[in-house]
C-alpha cells in the first residue's frame, strides 16, 4: 500500500475532540474534516466545484453508470473532493493514520511544540493534480490557515487552536497552477449536473479567491467586531449553528476570513485599511502563488 507522510509541530494545542469536549487523544476525524474544508475551499478558488457533502444535493457515485459503462462513468458528476475524501457509494482513496514522530499511534495534539505526523494510506492511486492540491493545502495551513476545530474563538479571551508548522509536505509533482484549473475545469465541463449544482451553491460555501490573509498581525475581540460589522447581511458575523467568516490567532500573530461575493469582500478589505492594518493578501492573489 503505498503511503505519503506529513509531518508537523503544533504551535498551539489542536482541537480534535468530538462531542464529549475530550481533547486528550487525537482523533483522526477531526484532521480529515479540516483538511476537507481547505481542499474544498481551494477546488472552488481555482475555479473547479466542490459539493457540500452535508447538503441533500451532495455527490453519490452512479452505480448504474459504473456497473454499465465503468467507474468513471459512475464518477462523472463526483466532485473533485468527493473523488478523493469519498462520497456515497463511493470510498475515500485513503485512511488517515495519526502519530507521534515516532509511529505511535497513540497521542495528544493538546500542548504545543508536540511533533507529529500524518499518514495517508492509500487505498486507490492518486492523480497528479490531487497530490499537487492536498500539498497546497497543508501549505495553505503552514502560511496563513489553520487545522483541526475550535479555530473561532476569539483572542485574547479564548485560547488558540490549530497552529502549526508543516515540516515535511506531501510530495506533489511539478505541475503549475494553470495546470491545475485546466483539469478542474475539464472535469466540470464534462457534467451538467456539478454545473447545475454549482450554479445553485449558497455564498456560505468557502472560496478561497473571496479569502483575505493577513500575517504579522491579530484581530483582538473588539476588532473583529469592528470588522464583521461592514456586512449587514450579517455573513461576517454568522449566526447560531453557523460559524461566523473571521479567524484571529494571537500566538502566530495571523488572521483571514472569506467573503461571500467580491463586493463585500472590497468592504472588508477598506474596513482593514481604515484600521490601520497594510499589505492584506487577497485569495487571489495567494492563488497564483502556489
Amino acid at each position: 500500500m503505498e503511503e505519503f507522510v506529513v509531518r508537523l509541530r503544533t504551535l498551539t494545542p489542536v482541537w480534535t475532540g468530538g462531542v464529549d469536549r475530550d481533547n486528550e487523544v487525537a482523533r483522526e476525524h477531526g484532521i480529515v474534516g479540516s483538511l476537507r474544508w481547505w481542499y474544498e475551499a481551494l477546488v472552488r478558488g481555482l475555479g473547479g466545484f466542490a459539493c457540500d457533502p452535508t447538503s441533500d444535493d451532495r455527490c453519490m457515485l452512479d452505480e448504474e453508470a459504473y456497473r454499465s459503462e465503468g467507474l468513471e462513468a459512475g464518477l462523472r458528476h463526483v466532485c473533485p473532493a468527493c473523488r478523493l475524501f469519498g462520497c456515497g457509494g463511493w470510498a475515500s482513496k485513503f485512511h488517515l493514520l495519526l502519530t507521534d514522530a515516532e509511529g505511535n499511534p497513540s497521542l495528544s495534539l493538546n500542548d504545543r511544540d508536540i511533533a507529529f505526523q500524518i499518514h495517508f494510506l492509500n487505498r486507490f492511486p492518486w492523480e497528479d493534480e490531487e497530490r499537487w492540491l492536498m500539498n497546497r493545502v497543508f501549505t495553505l495551513i503552514d502560511r496563513y490557515g489553520a487545522i483541526g476545530g475550535r479555530t473561532t474563538l476569539k483572542p485574547p479571551v479564548r485560547p488558540d487552536y490549530g497552529q502549526v508548522r508543516v515540516e515535511e509536505n506531501l510530495p506533489a509533482p511539478d505541475l503549475t497552477v494553470a495546470q491545475v484549473r485546466h483539469w478542474l475545469q475539464g472535469m466540470l465541463q464534462a457534467s451538467p449536473d456539478m454545473q447545475r449544482r454549482r450554479a445553485a451553491q449558497s455564498p456560505e460555501i468557502p472560496r478561497l479567491d473571496l479569502f483575505f490573509f493577513k500575517t504579522g498581525a491579530w484581530l483582538d475581540i473588539g476588532q473583529m467586531n469592528e470588522l464583521v460589522r461592514v456586512d449587514r447581511s450579517g455573513f461576517l458575523a454568522g449566526r447560531r449553528g453557523v460559524s461566523k467568516k473571521v479567524f484571529s490567532f494571537q500566538t502566530t500573530k495571523r488572521f483571514w476570513g472569506y467573503a461571500a461575493d467580491e463586493r463585500m469582500l472590497n468592504r472588508v478589505l477598506e474596513a482593514l485599511a481604515r484600521m490601520g492594518f497594510r499589505e492584506i493578501q487577497t485569495g487571489k492573489e495567494v492563488l497564483n502563488a502556489l
